[in-house]
């Protein structure tokens, strides 16, 4: 099946990713800001892309969805202030991006960038710049590896723009440490094959955030199960109230948010709700299910290593309800305005 071995050869994808953005050079101009957008997964990738590149380069960034950027240009360019716009899309043809893409085409203090997997398309044309992985050659729909690749060229590109070698050291680490992970996929299989578990809710903060909301898209692309993301310490703050014993929280844990990680999970176990924990582990945290990351790699650089965990607990789920990955309903792999 597509999806399943794409998920499962992204260790390779992404050591190939790193060689290719180690060598590519592009050109960086002093900007005011920098904006990440795509749509649908690519808009979540830009979400954590944004945080993480914000954190790495000290450089004002963030996230919007590509049709803001030309239905709502007012709220999301500041006149006067130069921006490096980052477009992200999977095939290069998604035309929310080639429309916002063209939209701000020929604007004096604004630059583009296009991050694809495919360079030869109007995509490309558009940018005044690429970043194009076209190594990545999906045949699934949804999307998996170029993702995973996508997001971790964009960590490459901001550890590049500093003096400082030990993010980049950190994310020449990553593809072997995602081989590895890979070689665990029974460590979800248990959850997502639990039919009494109806209800799937993913938590993540910070740059974390955007692979919480990529891992609700993916079990409700694959599965149509009833999920939903927020930002982990949010939840308590009104969704708490859907939990109940059908209900599974999946939390990213980070050393970051290890100080309130482990009152969380006992706020939702009181109330019947299953938390599957992964991420690096504190000594006597308490879960009703563990997969533990290793904490020799800083919080920044540590994405990649979840994302075979998340899609493989929706690929899982998938296969035991009889649904065909390959085939999620009402999906086609690229998504143009009519």
């Amino acid at each position: 099946m597509h999806t399943y071995n794409e998920i499962i050869g992204q260790a390779d994808q992404l050591q190939k990713t790193l060689e290719l953005v180690e060598n590519l050079k592009i050109e960086h101009e002093n900007v005011d800001y920098v904006l990440f957008t795509g749509c649908g997964t690519s808009y979540y990738l830009a979400a954590s892309a944004a945080k993480y590149y914000q954190t790495v380069t000290g450089q004002f960034a963030s996230a919007v969805p590509a049709s803001e950027l030309f239905l709502h240009t007012s709220t999301t360019i500041v006149p006067g202030k130069k921006y490096l716009v980052v477009g992200i899309s999977r095939s290069g043809t998604t035309s929310e991006i080639l429309i916002a893409l063209n939209h701000l085409k020929d604007q004096a203090d604004i630059r583009t960038l296009a991050v694809t997997c495919n360079g030869d398309t109007p995509m490309a044309t558009a940018a005044d710049q690429v970043l194009s992985l076209d190594h990545i050659k999906e045949k699934s729909v949804v999307m998996t590896q170029s993702f995973s690749n996508m997001l971790f060229a964009l960590q490459v590109f901001a550890a590049k723009q500093t003096s400082s070698t030990q993010n980049l050291n950190e994310l020449k680490q990553i593809p072997k440490l995602v081989e590895t992970a890979l070689t665990f996929e029974v460590l979800t299989k248990g959850v997502a094959e639990d039919l009494s578990k109806k209800r799937f809710i993913f938590l993540g903060s910070g740059s974390y955030n955007g692979l919480a909301k990529e891992a609700t898209l993916k079990l409700k692309e694959m599965t149509q199960t009833e999920c939903e993301s927020y930002s982990s310490l949010e939840f308590r703050h009104g969704p708490i109230s859907i939990v109940d014993d059908s209900t599974v929280v999946v939390l990213l844990t980070q050393h970051e948010t290890e100080d309130y990680d482990q009152q969380l999970v006992k706020d939702i176990q009181k109330l019947g709700g299953y938390v599957l924990a992964i991420g690096p582990i504190p000594q006597e945290f308490v879960a009703d299910h563990i997969i533990e990351l290793t904490d020799k790699i800083s919080d920044r650089n540590r994405h990649a290593i979840y994302v075979p965990y998340l899609q493989l607990l929706a690929h899982q789920r998938a296969v035991h309800l009889g649904f065909n990955p390959d085939k999620p309903r009402n999906l086609t792999q690229v998504v143009k305005l009519s």
